[in-house]
């Protein structure tokens, strides 16, 4: 026999509920839903790339398209490469510091099993020879390894921003991703500017022995944003979704360094 509960027991219950489904109505739909992340085994690496000295940014760029990005595909695993040409560093915003500019000549971005990652000496021959040419046309280097949060997703081949992000002082790594995935990630998807956005959390820092690390560094960095805007030639902000998305990154960033890119996708990863 099932016992019933008492009426004062009943009475208790409602009002938990009640409490219960305010609490989830103060929390916007968009911070509940589920973005797209990275399937298992897949790994996403992003690299900063400055030509070699004597080098102009476009025999960089000639190389780089045409004889380094095609050599990726015949690397069995490798599931996404997208070589971001950088434009030019952003103009920063003067409410985020921006730090001091570092030129560079492309990002590349590759999705990849990471048993077949090209530093490991157990890799697919093809997978090595594509890492042993890195040398040949890259003067100064710096990776982070990432996982990537698909938030808005994009068609990819555009132009678009990409911004390297430190957290304020106080603040946890964990305290900042929590806040930049779940809420200022989430507060994107109501601003009608953005088209597509990408957030990508930085696990670990890439390094190489082959190539020189960037003479200036970066800095601690938490994670890398890449946002698209319908409108390519950023004009600014200026609907109040915009405005509020913008504060909430000053009251959370504590430094932004930023670059404008034409995406070259050699194969996509979406």
């Amino acid at each position: 026999m099932v016992q019933q509960p008492a009426p004062g027991d009943l009475s208790i219950r409602r009002r938990e509920l009640m409490l219960g489904a305010a609490a989830a109505l103060a929390v916007p739909a968009m911070a509940r839903a589920q973005y797209r992340r990275m399937p298992a085994g897949i790994v996403k690496s992003m690299t900063f790339l400055i030509r070699k000295p004597g080098a102009t940014h476009e025999e960089f760029m000639r190389y780089w398209l045409g004889v380094h990005a095609p050599m990726a595909l015949k690397i069995p695993g490798m599931r996404g490469m997208v070589c971001n040409e950088v434009l030019g560093p952003s103009r920063g915003r003067a409410d985020i510091a921006g730090g001091e500019p570092i030129l560079i000549d492309g990002v590349a971005e590759s999705w990849k099993l990471a048993s077949n990652s090209p530093s490991n000496p157990d890799a697919p021959s093809e997978a090595r020879a594509w890492y042993s040419d890195g040398p040949m046309f890259v003067g100064e280097i710096q990776g982070y390894r990432v996982a990537e949060t698909v938030v808005m997703p994009i068609r990819r081949g555009g132009k678009g921003l990409l911004s390297l992000l430190a957290r304020k002082p106080g603040t946890t790594h964990d305290a900042f991703v929590d806040h930049w995935l779940h809420v200022h990630g989430a507060m994107a998807r109501t601003v009608p500017e953005v088209a597509g956005l990408i957030l990508n959390e930085v696990t670990v820092p890439a390094r190489r022995s082959d190539i020189p690390p960037f003479s200036r560094g970066f800095g601690e960095v938490d994670g890398i944003a890449q946002s698209w805007h319908k409108d390519q030639s950023y004009p600014g902000v200026t609907s109040p979704e915009a405005k509020a998305w913008y504060a909430d990154g000053a009251a959370s960033i504590g430094l932004a360094r930023g670059y404008y890119t034409q995406e070259h996708v050699i194969i996509d990863p979406h």
